[in-house]
């Protein structure tokens, strides 16, 4: 959940912290711009003010900034300013042209009295929404994060905590194409949540579990409801996973900002990932309660087509191994897929889950295993864990059973390992 951080613009422009962001933004090759060129240069043109969302005219005021587009750069932020009259970061630069009029920029907060910690914010979200226009996805690359989609599900969300950005990707035909991408708050203290109130994002995979309206987050917090925005759409934090890690917490949700806010340091919720209002709406026409998956990672990565097939191909194939050596009664090379820091849901560890296994396989003439709606993700980073889950239809001899199953595994030698196989208690 979101505390934002109340930032008096007036006073931000009173105290000159305008003239030091303009320096960060452009680029280190560029010479001090002499103010009298500038203000001659201003004046003559007209500027032609670029149109789209909020974030892409921002954004495309900036791009005219660093090449120098300066009247371009001023109409575009006083369209945006027109539509929007609280985007203070548009402010910020507004008032960074203006000043350029009057003296040139020599220092990164050169002449600054304001709050620093409100300058940084500014200056941080600036910088975060500049890399990803210099630093696009690359071109035709697929997402390692989402490798197996259930039919069921029709779409993923991967939050990559790095560079504060959410990416919603669509199943088509198995493979996911990238729709849209938003600029996104993540927790005060980063990512990497391990127990309640440490003010970070978890990171691992996760589902959304349902979604709260507006009207009933204004029943249930009244005046507070706002921070929330337009809705909230909570996750299955903590998962299985963390749960078997002692992680500790509740409340992680996908949600809006208050009315008419866009000014949102990288790092300033209380561990949810927060977006505005009309990219939260864009994003949530996409959800299905149960079935997406969240995916919030260190950093996604992106794959070559014939790299990420053949790392698809790679998962499908271990799990069929796993599923088919348990089907053949084969508890050698059944056993040979799960590894040494192995826990079931009910807390086994490996030995015990090897010796109860071994005495049920002894007892059956034979069995038929069925996995159905089939789904793989990875959480990535420095540690990546896949996470399988399906419906499992299970017949034998002596015993008929269907469940939906989640097993997490992870590298050990070199290859992947089960470390914990359960009921999927949330998610498709």
């Amino acid at each position: 959940m979101i505390i934002l951080k109340k930032i008096r613009l007036s006073s931000l422009i009173k105290h000159g912290v305008a003239v030091a962001l303009l320096l960060a933004l452009a680029p280190a090759a560029r010479p001090i711009i002499d103010s009298a060129a500038h203000n001659a240069s201003i004046n003559k043109a007209i500027g032609v003010a670029a149109k789209g969302t909020p974030e892409e005219m921002v954004l495309a005021a900036i791009d005219a900034i660093r090449e120098g587009r300066y009247k371009d750069a001023e109409a575009t932020l006083d369209q945006l300013l027109t539509a929007e009259p609280n985007y203070r970061l548009a402010h910020l630069l507004r008032a960074d042209l203006y000043a350029m009029r009057a003296m040139p920029l020599n220092s990164i907060g050169g002449g600054s009295k304001g709050p620093t910690d409100r300058l940084e914010d500014l200056r941080q979200e600036a910088l975060v929404r500049i890399k990803r226009r210099t630093s696009p996805p690359p071109a035709n690359a697929l997402p390692a994060n989402v490798l197996v989609f259930s039919s069921k599900q029709k779409y993923a969300v991967v939050v990559d905590t790095s560079v504060s950005r959410l990416f919603l990707f669509e199943n088509q035909g198995g493979t996911p194409k990238l729709v849209r991408d938003h600029y996104v708050t993540i927790g005060k203290l980063g990512a990497q949540k391990v127990r309640e109130g440490d003010q970070r994002t978890p990171l691992g995979v996760y589902f959304v579990t349902s979604h709260m309206p507006r009207s009933q987050l204004d029943k249930t917090y009244g005046a507070q409801a706002d921070l929330y925005g337009v809705g909230a759409w909570p996750i299955s934090y903590p998962n299985e996973w963390d749960k078997r890690e002692g992680r500790t917490g509740h409340g992680i949700w996908l949600h809006g900002s208050p009315a008419q806010t866009y000014a949102r340091a990288p790092q300033a919720s209380n561990g949810c990932v927060v977006l505005t209002n009309p990219e939260m709406s864009q994003v949530a026409e996409h959800l299905q309660i149960g079935s997406t998956p969240v995916v919030i990672t260190e950093k996604l990565e992106w794959l070559p087509q014939q790299e990420w097939q053949q790392r698809k191909e790679k998962a499908l194939a271990k799990i069929e191994s796993w599923r088919s050596a348990w089907e053949k009664l084969d508890t050698t090379t059944y056993l040979g897929h799960y590894g040494q820091q192995f826990r079931s849901e009910d807390g086994q560890d490996l030995a015990s889950w090897q010796s109860q296994k071994t005495s049920v396989n002894s007892s059956k003439q034979w069995a038929k295993i069925q996995l159905e709606e089939l789904s793989i993700f990875s959480s990535g980073g420095t540690a990546p864990m896949l996470v399988t889950s399906f419906g499992q239809d299970y017949k034998s001899n002596n015993l008929n059973n269907n469940m939906k199953k989640r097993l997490y595994w992870k590298q050990e030698n070199g290859d992947w390992r089960i470390v914990w196989e359960g009921a999927a208690n949330k998610g498709a």
